[in-house]
Parts: structure tokens; sequence; C-alpha cells
């Protein structure tokens, strides 16, 4: 199915009601599992920073901007793509999918909980 046929796909004969939106056009990644897997861990991870801001710096001389800002972008992208919002373009499906989304929030939980393992 090409873009413009899934844009046809969405908006109805009169153009003003939108009809639901095929996940399985995308693939598996946009299933009911992955997405509610997505929106999980994007709230987990946003909750724990914000009940436990100490996971990322003791105080604010030592916060690194870098890894926070990737791991923002991570824990955005799972907000959208678990909301199952599609953006039309493909570069901004594939940044704010879960082929990007899954890896950053994985690697964020490591890098916050990793002192607790131990």
């Amino acid at each position: 199915m090409s873009q413009s046929e899934k844009v046809e796909a969405a908006v109805s004969a009169d153009g003003d009601h939108k009809t639901p939106i095929n996940y399985r056009a995308y693939g598996p990644l946009y299933n009911v599992w992955a997405r509610a897997l997505s929106l999980v861990t994007a709230l987990g991870l946003s909750g724990a920073l914000l009940v436990m801001p100490h996971l990322v710096a003791v105080d604010t001389m030592s916060l690194k901007h870098g890894p926070l800002s990737l791991a923002m972008w991570g824990i955005s992208a799972g907000f959208v793509h678990g909301i199952g919002y599609i953006p039309e373009m493909r570069i901004w499906r594939f940044t704010l999918g879960p082929v990007i989304a899954w890896p950053i929030m994985m690697w964020t939980a490591y890098s916050w909980f990793s002192g607790y393992l131990n």
C-alpha cells in the first residue's frame, strides 16, 4: 500500500471524518502489544525521572546533558509510538518509532538503574 493510498484510506468520502488507522499496514511493531510496551516503558521511565531525579544527577553541576537529551528522545519516541500516532514522513516515522525508541529506552533504564542492580 503506497503512502497516498494510506492517506486516502484514512479520510472518508466527505473529508471530515477519519476512519481508524490500519496498523497492520505498518508492520508487526505497530501491533497493540508493541504500542502498549512502548507506552508502559515511557510512562515508567518518565515517572522514575519525576519521582527520583537523583537517577540522572546528584546536583546540577554534574548533569551531563548529552545522555539526558538522548534519554528524553527515547522517552518521547516511546510516547509517540505508544499512543499510536504514525507520522506521514518516513524520517519522522523512523526517528519516533520503536526501532529507535526501544534501544534508547533500554539503555536509559540500564544506565539509570544499574546502581540498584549491584
